[in-house]
C-alpha cells in the first residue's frame, strides 16, 4: 500500500510540473493561472487488494470506487513556483476473491504539492473504513510527508500507516 500511495503522490507532482512547465513555454508574461479540474463518477482501482488477507478484490479489477475528485493547480508562468492540491472522497465496494466477503464503506484521499525557489514539499493522507458482510472490518490510515530545502536536502520524510482488520 506504500508503494501505491508513493507513486501516487509522485505521479500527481509529475502531473503538476508538466502543466506547469507547458503554460510556462506558452505566457511568459509571468502572471499567475489557476486550474481546478472536477472529476465525479466510478472507477476500479487496479492496485488495490485486501490488506488484511493479501487477496485481491473482485476478480483482480480491484477495489470499485464511487465519488468526486477535484484537482487545483496555481502557478507562476515564468517561474517554478507552483501549489497543487487533490482531494477525493467516495463510496468503497470490494468483493475479496480469498474469501467472498464484500466489503463497503468510505475511502478519502488528500495530497498537496509546493515548489518553489526555496523549497519543495508535498504531503498525503489517505482514510479507509470498510464493513464486511461477515461483520469484520478494514481500517487504514495513512500519512505521508516529504520536503526538501534549497540545497535539495532531504529535511522531512515519513510514512506512517495505521492499519486495523477486525
Amino acid at each position: 500500500m506504500r508503494k501505491a500511495t508513493l507513486l501516487a503522490v509522485l505521479a500527481f507532482a509529475v502531473v503538476a510540473l508538466t502543466v506547469a512547465a507547458v503554460a510556462s513555454a506558452a505566457s511568459p508574461n509571468g502572471q499567475t493561472v489557476t486550474q481546478t479540474q472536477h472529476v465525479h463518477g466510478s472507477f476500479y482501482e487496479p492496485n488495490a487488494s485486501n490488506p488484511c488477507t493479501g487477496d485481491t478484490f473482485n476478480g483482480g479489477q480491484g477495489a470499485l470506487f464511487d465519488g468526486n475528485l477535484v484537482n487545483h493547480v496555481t502557478f507562476f508562468t515564468n517561474s517554478d513556483e507552483l501549489w497543487a492540491t487533490f482531494t477525493e472522497t467516495g463510496s468503497v465496494t470490494a468483493t475479496d476473491d480469498g474469501t467472498g466477503v464484500t466489503y463497503s464503506g468510505h475511502a478519502t484521499a488528500w495530497g498537496n504539492f509546493n515548489m518553489n525557489e526555496r523549497n519543495q514539499t508535498s504531503a498525503f493522507t489517505l482514510t479507509i473504513h470498510l464493513s464486511g458482510s461477515d461483520g469484520s472490518t478494514i481500517t487504514a490510515h495513512e500519512t505521508t510527508a516529504f520536503v526538501l530545502n534549497a540545497n535539495g536536502t532531504v529535511t522531512v520524510n515519513f510514512d506512517k500507516m495505521n492499519l486495523s482488520c477486525g
